[in-house]
């Protein structure tokens, strides 16, 4: 089954046009009021050093931790409109949804500045971190936090490259099974991990998938972001759905990972630690290693690899909201 959470993640990946902003304060002008109505944006504007500017965010905002202390303004498909005007914002920051459309309109018809910043693919989400630091007068630091992840995708990179390319299944949902598939950030991360992206031969986004489809692909690595894999008490326990398909190379080599980690999800500016983890599943010969049942959240490249590709200070960095 695909979870309220889930299916609230996959609203917000899914999109529209590339960037739109609508004409009031001019530019670069720093905010001092910023509502954000996606947790990704929310993630942005406390990792460009303007977290204490918000005064309202979106229901699921709640990384860093300061961001679950903000005032809510209803959900990024559902924004309450009042609550929002209530709050004064110089910007609104929003994701383009269908669900959203309509009161996105409506706050810009009342004089609001709104920008909406499409983050589909690693370039736009890229593209739309530079774009919220323009609008909130925090580019430079923009600048430096694009370097920086590009930095750590490189490396990555670098230390997959010559590996062999495994083939990867990544669920968001089991009943019924949907995958990530083409033309997602998702995919993309999977493929520069050094893994080939099984959902992707199923046409579509998010394809629904066969149990039949799922053993036929021989998936190598499986990594299931369903629901029930959260941290805490009883993580893990969705991939127990997997248990009784031992005919599957993952299952057969225990190299199912369970883990329902908001990092892995959100295109936002952890990426890169989302790739990081990711790559670690798929080459965990490589990240040092990692447990069937649990995520780590940052993975060090082991030395020697390191040095064989000739990478200096191949160390990733977390990043500091």
């Amino acid at each position: 089954m695909i979870r309220p959470g889930n299916v609230l993640v996959l609203a917000a990946l899914s999109a529209l046009p590339l960037m739109l902003a609508s004409a009031a304060n001019g530019e670069g002008v720093e905010a001092r009021r910023i509502v954000s109505l996606a947790p990704s944006l929310t993630e942005t504007v406390f990792a460009l050093g303007s977290g204490e500017k918000l005064v309202g965010v979106s229901t699921y905002c709640d990384y860093p931790a300061e961001a679950r202390s903000i005032d809510r303004v209803g959900t990024f498909l559902s924004p309450n409109i009042e609550a929002i005007l209530a709050k004064r914002p110089d910007v609104v920051l929003a994701v383009p949804s269908p669900g959203n459309r309509s009161p996105v309109n409506s706050l810009r018809d009342l004089g609001l500045r709104v920008l909406v910043v499409e983050a589909n693919t690693v370039s736009e989400i890229k593209e739309s971190i530079v774009a919220v630091g323009v609008e909130i007068g925090r580019e430079d630091q923009a600048h430096e936090l694009r370097t920086e992840i590009e930095k750590r995708m490189d490396r990555v990179r670098d230390i997959t490259q010559a590996s062999a390319r495994r083939r990867v299944l990544m669920v968001v949902g089991q009943l019924p099974l949907r995958a990530v598939g083409g033309g997602t950030f998702l995919d993309e991360l999977i493929v520069m991990a050094g893994g080939v992206n099984l959902g992707a031969r199923a046409g579509g986004s998010w394809p629904h998938l066969s149990l039949e489809f799922a053993i036929a692909a021989a998936p190598e690595v499986i990594i299931d972001t369903s629901m029930g894999n959260e941290e805490g008490p009883g993580a893990g326990r969705a991939t127990a759905f997997w248990d009784g398909f031992a005919e599957i190379p993952a299952v057969r080599d225990r190299r199912v990972y369970g883990r329902m980690e908001f990092h892995l999800l959100r295109p936002g500016p952890r990426i890169a630690e989302a790739l990081e983890t990711i790559a670690a599943f798929i080459h965990p010969e490589l990240f040092g290693g990692v447990s069937t049942r649990a995520a780590g959240r940052s993975y060090q490249p082991r030395r020697e690899q390191i040095k064989r590709r000739g990478l200096a200070n191949g160390q990733p960095r977390a990043f500091s909201a």
